[in-house]
């Protein structure tokens, strides 16, 4: 069951263990008694001492709520959203969670500049994390990967990504990444040509072998992958520890 004490704002979920918060609502769901009013306006002091997973899609939220949420005994976090509030949850502590799943869509950032600053932040402080999950959407404001300090990311997923030669040289100052599901935004004939040059042609950009750890790397070209056949076994010698290389389904 849960407490509501008018005088203090505070709301106290006693055996709450996992809360969902969806845009300017939010919601709950394997609570044993009562519920939360959906047209809940005031963030209230949140209190929930068993929680365990928490997700968080699209909402705005104040330090002080993140620093009650994040002081539960959580497992797993999820968050879809702008970097800032990605960083206001993270900059608290993360040592417990077992997995952080970070979705971010480049069109609602409010600068690319913010962008790296913010998600840079957000992985000095998940060290102590096991498994870090990030995806990446409609790449608007095309992210220069050389500023990207991702060094904690265990799973990588790119949307509309342009520039693979990017990525390939970003992938291996990852150490912990062992997953990446690449998808490709190629639009003209003469684009498609030059990026399949450059992978055929990967032995002469690079004079050996990464030293990614990466084990799964998956690839599409949004319905011309017969493009990717010349090119896998480049890509094979350039992740020498790979173990699964193929196509996105």
């Amino acid at each position: 069951m849960f407490i509501r004490n008018d005088d203090s704002n505070t709301l106290v979920f006693e055996n709450l263990k996992a809360l969902q918060f969806l845009g300017d609502r939010f919601s709950e769901y394997e609570l044993q008694d009562g519920s939360i009013d959906p047209i809940y306006r005031v963030w209230p002091k949140l209190v929930v001492p068993r929680l365990e997973t928490l997700i968080i899609f699209e909402i705005p939220f104040p330090d002080e709520v993140a620093e009650s949420l994040m002081s539960a005994p959580l497992k797993e976090l999820t968050y879809k959203g702008r970097s800032d509030y990605a960083h206001i949850l993270c900059q608290h502590d993360t040592s417990n969670l077992h997995e952080l799943v970070l979705e971010f869509d480049m069109y609602i950032e409010s600068n690319v500049e913010t962008f790296y600053h913010k998600t840079n932040a957000v992985f000095r402080n998940i060290s102590k994390v096991p498994i870090v999950r990030c995806t990446v959407a409609d790449l608007s404001l095309k992210i220069d990967w050389s500023l990207v300090d991702w060094s904690y990311l265990t799973h990588l997923y790119i949307q509309n990504l342009a520039d693979l030669d990017k990525i390939l040289d970003a992938i291996p100052t990852m150490p912990y990444l062992v997953f990446a599901s690449l998808i490709i935004d190629i639009n003209y004939k003469t684009v498609l040509t030059s990026f399949v040059t450059m992978l055929n042609g990967l032995k002469q950009r690079y004079p050996k072998p990464s030293s990614s750890k990466i084990e799964t790397l998956l690839i599409s070209l949004l319905g011309i992958d017969d493009a990717l056949d010349s090119a896998l076994d480049e890509l094979k010698w350039y992740f020498p520890k790979l173990e699964h290389i193929g196509k996105v389904e």
